[in-house]
Formats: structure tokens, C-alpha cells, sequence
């Protein structure tokens, strides 16, 4: 061939599939170009080919070498290699345009088009997006003097999932992708990682290079308010409430939604009065019993309307949101003492006018104690505040009073309420009594808790500068801030030591609130955040039924996952086991790092979330080295097998060294107070 840097022809074009016979000239698997020797038909180098104005780029996925017949030739005696055809298949991933690199296809190459190694140059243009943030993940693993970047705005804007087997490099993957991006002038960036085995803290500690470029704060692993580990309980919302007591939909979940709301609306005062008209009520309840002894009613009916008085006239000098009910309900009492002229004489009954004056009174009286429950917005028929409302109530007060109080007043509907909400009550008093969640039902009432809980969460100072404030971990936040660096805030929440079966409700709960934060920020994505989430298989499975476990925790993060991009939350998930993972949130990440996957169905689920130019690829995963991977999506240019930058203080995420840790005899000796020290932390001595 007379054409310069020309390596073969196109036999075959198939949607985005090429076939590419080599010349003679390049069975060597090396060609002269105008810029030097070029490495010719090795899966994962790329080739460039004519397609009208423009000129195709496609990726090699496949090589092979076959015999081939030339029937208008003289028969002579020729090498093995001479009878051989050798051919390329290569998967399109894009295109030329003049200088420019675009993904995607405006046309398609004809038959015999000639087909070129790309160039050093080509190269270079389609792994350097330009004219946009950039960071650089590593280097090509074909040619490893070609640095790989990707594209900053899109990667965090569409989602990014790093999936490979445990030990190839996942964290590391994480942590290099969070260097490319502290590689930038950043100061107002926000990272926040969900990690749930307890690696970040020593990767961003203080006298590491990310540690002086960032503003790192660490709360955990110890689950509790001295560690910053504390999620109030009064911060969930309707549906995380049922799903943390697992409220069935009947009874259960109803009841308990008002009851937290008759909490939320309660203050000291309110209760005092609450607990009152209850009294009442039950007074007139047992009044109304003893119109039915045959033997002696008017007596207790004397004393029950005397004590009714006295409670009701103290309720009326202390005042409160329901004193104009309390007034009338002391107006009425007395018109009913009066009229009905009950003694207190034993042995006596009460006459016919008597209880129709008695009756009709305490009429009249329940009317006013519904208006009262309702002033209090615990009344059946009234509004209650928003049941989302993060306001703060005591969970051991709801536990106690607010919802006995509330299946009392449901029972006047139905008398079978209280049996069918005693599982509740007991789930919530085991809740109660459980040590492991303390860090979520008893956090102290401090001032502002949502907004110091947010700039935490954001990097900001929770105490607001006050060297008084009541924010429960404020001497760690003081002691982390006082060697934090300058750069963007990374807040690292280890829940390495959270109970497995609250995780779940941990984790959704997280993202919530920053969804939410997210959602309400006016103008939009004023302040982005990357949200990076550790083993994300363990709090957002797949859901193969609705009413599945971690459907919850689950259902926020795809939501997240859908919608987030608008609002400037971005989702970078790591995961060993993709199969796993919610379907939604991985075909959602635009950008996906595959290392070496081994299991047929994480493999499979990646070719349904990855372009179709991609899936030819992916037949490699179960054969990459450690710390190499496939990435595809928008924020490359095209697919690129890369071996990943090395990061300096990674991650605590290697294998530990059997041998030579069972070699040393000094931790034999050691061994009985490490677990003496295990176990006193263990049961919380």
C-alpha cells in the first residue's frame, strides 16, 4: 500500500461493530507512521477510519489470524505466516472533527475504507478533554506514557460507580478520583463519605498531603455524641419512622404517625394539660358507670364531680392555650352540680332528672375537651403540625404518654385499637431499652440541631464560633478543626461499628437530609456535594419486591440517584458486588470503573448499564491486574483500559500478612490483653 500509516481495510460494518483485514505490511504487529512505530492490533489500542467529513474512532476489542486462499495465484511455496490473514474487530466509540474529539456517530465508514493506528496526537486529544475541568485518573494501560482524565463536571454531575472484586483496588480507585479532584483550587467543595469500613480516617488524617488540602472532620466509629456519630431521631420523617419500627399499615402506622405528631406539637406546659382532660374524661366515664348501681350512686357521684372541680378550677387560674375550654369547662361543671343537687349521702341512688341534668352536661363537656385536644392539635378531626417537621419530641415521652394517650382517645372508635398496637409499644420500648441505638433515640435537645447537624455535614462550624455551645460534639469538632487545612470540607462518617440492622435507616436517613438540603437551596446547586458511598451494596440493594428488605434505604438513593444532578448532590458509589446494587442507581451512573469482576451476574448487570459500544469490553474483566480498570461512560472520551494513579496513604483496605503476622511471637504474648481490651470496649465497660 502506497497510503502513509495506512494498517489495513474495513470488511465489515456492523451497527457499531468494524472488521479490519491487515496488510501484509503489519503482520508484524508494528507499523512505521509519520510520527514514529506505532503498535498495531493490540486489544484496547484504538484506530482511526474515514466516514465522510469526519473520521471514525473505534476501540480494538478482538484480534485473530487465519488462513486465507488466493485463487488467482501461481501455487508456490510459501511460509506459514505468508498463508495467513490477520484481521482486527474494533467496537466505534466516536469521532473526529477536524482536530476535535466527539463521542457518539454521525455516519458510518464504507467497505475498504483505510484504516490508521491513531496517532500520539490522537491519542493525547481524545483522553484530555479540553476547554473543561479535568482530572487525571491514571494512565493508559496500552501506552503508559498517555496520561487518562476525565471530564470533572461530567463525571460528578451524572454519577460515578466504581464496581471490582474485593482486594482490586476499589478504595484506592475512590481515593484517586478524590485527588484528581483536591488537585484543583476548590475551597467551596463538598465531600461527604459514607464509610462503612472504618478506611478513610487514617487516607485524610492530618499530616497526610489530603489532610493540609482539605478541612477533613471524622465522626465515628464509635456510635454515640462525644464521637459526632449521632443522628437525632426527631430528624426522621413519616416514612422512616414506620420503617425503623416496622409499623404495619392497618392500625399500627396510622396511630403512631399521629401520636409523634401529638409529640412534635407538645411542649412541658401542654402536657400538664393533656393529662388533665384525660382526668376529666375518665371522670365522666365513671360517673357515667354508676348511673347503672342499683345500690349507691349518688356518693361517688358527689365526690367524683367535688375533685372534678378542684382540678379544673386549678387548670383555670394556670392558664395556657386552652384556657377559654377550661373556662367553659368549669362554667358547665358548676351548672351541673347546681342543677342536678347531688349530696354526698351513702346508700342513696340517683334520680331519673338527675342524670338527664348530668347527662346532658357532660354532653356538652366532651364537646369542650375535643375543642381543647384540638387547640393542643391532638385532636381527632383537627390538622396536626407536618408529620415531617424535624421538631424536636422525647421518644421515651412518646413511649410513655403520647401514644397510650392517643389509642386512648382512638379507642372511643374502636375498642380493639390497644390490641392491635401493643407489638408497636413493645418494639418501641425493646428500641428503647437497647443500648446500641442511644446515638439515635437519646441525643440531648441543643439549640439550632438541624442547622449545626447541616454544617457539619457541609464543612462548616457547628458551634457557630460560640465556645459555649450546646452542639453534643462540639470538643471533637474544636480538636479535628484546629489542624484542618484550607481546601474543600471532607466529612468522613465512619460507621464501621453501626448495628447491621439499623445501617439501613442510618444511611437513608443521611441522604434524606442532604437531598433535602439540596432540594431547598435557593438559587439551585449553590453549594454542590459530592456524596461518596463505601460497600454501597449494604444499604442499597436491589429491590425485587417493594415490601423487600432495605427498600427504604433503597428508595432515597435512587431517588438521588434520578433527580440529584439538578439539585448538585452527585453519588459516587463503591461496590464489590454491582449485582447487588439497586439497578436504578447503577444504569444512573454515567461514568462506571470496572475492575477485575469475576461473578457472571455483576458482569452481566454492567452490559445492561454501560453503552453498547462498552460491552465488548467487558469480557475482560475477569482477567485485570490489580489496581487496572475499564472506564466508560461521559466523562471519557471513549472506553479506556487504565491502570489507576497510585495514591500515597491509601485506604486501611489491605490484606493483611498472614505469615508473617503468625511468625511474630510478641503478639502471641499480647494476645490475651488485646482481647481483654476488645471485650471491656465490646461491652461497653
Amino acid at each position: 500500500m502506497s497510503e502513509v500509516g495506512v494498517i489495513g481495510r474495513v470488511t465489515s460494518v456492523q451497527s457499531t461493530t468494524l472488521r479490519v483485514a491487515l496488510d501484509v505490511g503489519a503482520k508484524g504487529f508494528t507499523k512505521v507512521g509519520p510520527d514514529g512505530l506505532h503498535t498495531v492490533g493490540v486489544v484496547n489500542s484504538y484506530i482511526t477510519v474515514p466516514a465522510g467529513a469526519h473520521r471514525v474512532v473505534a476501540i480494538v476489542t478482538g484480534v485473530r489470524i487465519g488462513p486465507t486462499t488466493d485463487h488467482g495465484e501461481r501455487r508456490t511455496l510459501r511460509s506459514q505466516d505468508d498463508q495467513s490473514g490477520y484481521e482486527l474487530e474494533a467496537a466505534v466509540v466516536g469521532r473526529f472533527e477536524g482536530e476535535s474529539f466527539k463521542s457518539g456517530l454521525t455516519g458510518y465508514p464504507p467497505l475498504h475504507a483505510p484504516v490508521r493506528s491513531a496517532t500520539r496526537s490522537e491519542v493525547k486529544s481524545i483522553f484530555l478533554p479540553k476547554d473543561v475541568p479535568s482530572l487525571r485518573l491514571g494512565s493508559s494501560a496500552i501506552a503508559s506514557e498517555q496520561d487518562v482524565f476525565l471530564d470533572a463536571n461530567l463525571l460528578l454531575g451524572h454519577h460515578c460507580a466504581v464496581v471490582g472484586s474485593t482486594g482490586s483496588g476499589k478504595s484506592c480507585t475512590v481515593t484517586a478520583l478524590i485527588d484528581g479532584l483536591l488537585d484543583h483550587s476548590i475551597p467551596n467543595g463538598h465531600i461527604v463519605i459514607f464509610d462503612v469500613n472504618g478506611e478513610y480516617a487514617q487516607s485524610f488524617a492530618p499530616g497526610t498531603g489530603r489532610g493540609k488540602a482539605s478541612r477533613t472532620l471524622v465522626l465515628g466509629p464509635k456510635p454515640g455524641q462525644d464521637d459526632g456519630l449521632f443522628i437525632p431521631h426527631w430528624f426522621m420523617n413519616n416514612e422512616e419512622h414506620l420503617a425503623l419500627l416496622r409499623a404495619s399499615e392497618g392500625v399500627q402506622a396510622p396511630v403512631l404517625q399521629r401520636s409523634i405528631a401529638d409529640a412534635r406539637a407538645a411542649e412541658g406546659s401542654t402536657q400538664q394539660d393533656v393529662t388533665r382532660l384525660q382526668i376529666i374524661q375518665s371522670g365522666i366515664s365513671i360517673i357515667g358507670q354508676v348511673f347503672g348501681d342499683a345500690k349507691n350512686s349518688e356518693e361517688p357521684t358527689y365526690l367524683q364531680l367535688r375533685s372534678m372541680r378542684e382540678l379544673i378550677a386549678d387548670q383555670v387560674r394556670q392558664g395556657g392555650l386552652c384556657k377559654v375550654q377550661w373556662q367553659n369547662l368549669q362554667v358547665l361543671l358548676e351548672h351541673a352540680i347546681t342543677n342536678s343537687a347531688v349530696r354526698n349521702v351513702k346508700w342513696s341512688l340517683l334520680s331519673a332528672i338527675q342524670k338527664d341534668v348530668l347527662s346532658q352536661a357532660f354532653a356538652s363537656m366532651r364537646a369542650e375537651i375535643s375543642d381543647a385536644f384540638g387547640v393542643l392539635g391532638m385532636g381527632s378531626a383537627q390538622a396536626a403540625p407536618d408529620f415531617d417537621a424535624p421538631v424536636y419530641y422525647s421518644l421515651q415521652q412518646l413511649c410513655d404518654f403520647f401514644l397510650p394517650n392517643r389509642i386512648q382517645l382512638e379507642q372511643a372508635s374502636d375498642n380493639k385499637i390497644a390490641g392491635y398496637v401493643a407489638t408497636l409499644q413493645m418494639r418501641l420500648s425493646r428500641l428503647l431499652a437497647d443500648g446500641r441505638y442511644d446515638f439515635i433515640t437519646r441525643v440531648e435537645k441543643h439549640t439550632d440541631p438541624l442547622g449545626s447537624y447541616l454544617k457539619a455535614l457541609m464543612g462548616a462550624d457547628p458551634t457557630s464560633g460560640d465556645v459555649g455551645s450546646d452542639w453534643p460534639a462540639a470538643p471533637l469538632y474544636r480538636d479535628q478543626a484546629a489542624d484542618q487545612g484550607t481546601g474543600p470540607s471532607v466529612t468522613i462518617l465512619d460507621l464501621s461499628l453501626v448495628a447491621s440492622d439499623v445501617l439501613e435507616n442510618v444511611t437513608a436517613l443521611l441522604g434524606r437530609i442532604l437531598f433535602d438540603l439540596a432540594v431547598r437551596s435557593d438559587p439551585r446547586a449553590e453549594h454542590p456535594v459530592l456524596l461518596v458511598l463505601e460497600e454501597a451494596h449494604r444499604f442499597i440493594p436491589s429491590r425485587t419486591e417493594t415490601s423487600g428488605s432495605g427498600s427504604r434505604s433503597t428508595a432515597v438513593f435512587e431517588r438521588i440517584a434520578k433527580e440529584g444532578r439538578k439539585f448538585g448532590l452527585s453519588l459516587l458509589i463503591a461496590s464489590q458486588r454491582p449485582s447487588e446494587l439497586s439497578e436504578t442507581v447503577v444504569a444512573q451512573c454515567g461514568t462506571v470503573v470496572a475492575h477485575r469482576l469475576t461473578h457472571e451476574a455483576d458482569q452481566n448487570l454492567l452490559r445492561h448499564a454501560t453503552a453498547l459500544s462498552s460491552r465488548a469490553l467487558l469480557d475482560q474483566l475477569p482477567s485485570l491486574a490489580q489496581q487496572h480498570a475499564l472506564v466508560t461512560g461521559v466523562s471519557t472520551g471513549v472506553p479506556v483500559a487504565v491502570r489507576i494513579r497510585d495514591v500515597t496513604d491509601p485506604p486501611k483496605s489491605d490484606d493483611p500478612d498472614f505469615i508473617s503476622i503468625w511468625r511474630d511471637a510478641e503478639k502471641l504474648k499480647s494476645l490475651p490483653k488485646h482481647i481483654d481490651r476488645l471485650v471491656a470496649d465490646w461491652q461497653g465497660e
